[in-house]
């Protein structure tokens, strides 16, 4: 199994023109507005327009439709404890509206998300908090970090590649009983965690050898 970090689609559609603090507030505005949808009618309308932002956009549906594929498991539970705590067709049909707003709502957040790049979100957040710079909240310094958190995803699948890698060169496959498969996955994320560590540490000590943080 191969672990995709897929963060940014290029492109030249409207979404992706569109500017980065535009698409944020439409999203949370979006995100606001299918909360208050209350009946399968205005849920489908939702759905259309997250689904129109989607064909604008020039995504792939496949792709779109791979990286849901987490949310359907979740949508599934969420049908499954409604059946469960109201075994009738009305805890059915709750679940179902649950698990489609959920659905909707993360597509609509892929679509922002595969749209913008990692510079352009950073720049819109550091424009959000830039006026808690008269609060003397550290705004750069929080845009910096997550910067850095952004950075570290590439990061993340190397090392899990690398690890993988590590691991079927030793004859470690994920077959066999389910203990077995938690087992190996769970060394591969140790393995992983550390390498990450480490990365920070080197991280940490190149910032402190650029005197990173010290006054002026």
């Amino acid at each position: 199994m191969r672990f995709r970090a897929l963060t940014y689609i290029a492109g030249d559609s409207l979404v992706h023109r569109c500017d980065a603090r535009a698409k944020i507030v439409l999203l949370l505005a979006f995100s606001i507005g299918i909360f208050f949808a209350g009946n399968w009618l205005a849920l489908a309308a939702f759905a259309i327009v997250a689904a129109l932002a989607v064909v604008l956009a020039r995504l792939p549906f496949g792709e779109v439709n791979r990286l849901l594929a987490p949310v359907y498991v979740l949508a599934a539970f969420s049908v499954l404890f409604n059946v469960i705590a109201t075994p009738s067709v009305d805890g059915l049909m709750a679940g179902l509206f649950f698990g489609v707003r959920m659905i909707v709502l993360i597509a609509a957040s892929f679509v922002v998300c595969l749209t913008t790049s990692s510079n352009e979100l950073l720049g819109a957040f550091r424009w959000f908090i830039g006026p808690l710079k008269h609060l003397r909240v550290p705004v750069d310094d929080i845009a910096f970090t997550l910067a850095l958190s952004l950075r570290f995803i590439p990061v993340i699948e190397r090392e899990f590649e690398t690890v993988r890698a590590a691991q079927k060169s030793r004859g470690a496959e994920l077959s066999g009983s389910l203990a077995h498969k938690l087992s190996i996955w769970g060394a591969a994320f140790s393995a992983v965690f550390v390498g990450l560590f480490r990365h920070a540490d080197a991280l940490a000590t190149a910032m402190d050898a650029r005197c990173y943080g010290a006054k002026r």
